[in-house]
């Protein structure tokens, strides 16, 4: 089976056609216009340090879209993520995002939070009422990748939620299973 580039190789081939390009262009622009010596150089520099702040800004701006992931596909990825730790049944949910269940029957219900703040109590306070009352979870988890306050935080531990910021994501995606993050997070 051929392999196929990684997004940060396509990534990567795609800033030096950046680099590249322009640079022979520039090339060739000099010698038409008879720029030559100091004023080549000059303008290559200037040209080229433009060409870098459009690249760093590209770069940037690609980094970003990983805070915002699609919701769908961040779901998707968290059901995929439930599957290797060996997690059965595991669905899209009405009012939750995914349900699974653990070996042992337990219930896990997990909401992907706000993608475009910190969690605060209101938004932990729908999830709570669907994972008990429409579901009957035994372990609601709350998965945000931007942060709690301190109040979400303190309604969580009243409610039994399971919180699971970026630091503990990033530690699922590295192997950690999601069951000894949910032991290590009460």
């Amino acid at each position: 089976m051929p392999r196929t580039p990684t997004h940060a190789k396509l990534r990567g081939r795609a800033m030096v056609l950046l680099v590249v390009v322009p640079a022979i262009a520039l090339r060739d622009l000099f010698a038409f216009l008879d720029i030559t010596g100091i004023d080549a150089w000059l303008a290559t520099a200037a040209s080229l340090a433009l060409l870098c702040a459009v690249v760093h800004l590209a770069n940037s701006t690609l980094d970003a879209r990983t805070d915002h992931p699609d919701d769908r596909a961040f779901e998707l990825r968290i059901a995929d993520l439930c599957r290797r730790d060996g997690l059965l049944a595991v669905q899209l949910a009405p009012g939750a995002d995914i349900k699974a269940y653990l070996p042992n029957g337990s219930l896990v219900l997990i909401r992907c939070g706000p993608t475009d703040h910190a969690a605060r109590p209101l938004d932990l306070h729908a999830f709570i009422g669907t994972a008990h009352h429409d579901h009957r979870a035994d372990i609601p988890v709350f998965l945000t990748l931007h942060g709690l306050t301190t109040e979400a935080r303190e309604f969580a531990r009243h409610h039994g939620i399971v919180l699971l910021d970026r630091p503990r994501l990033d530690q699922w995606q590295q192997g950690h299973g999601l069951t000894t993050l949910v032991g290590t997070t009460h």
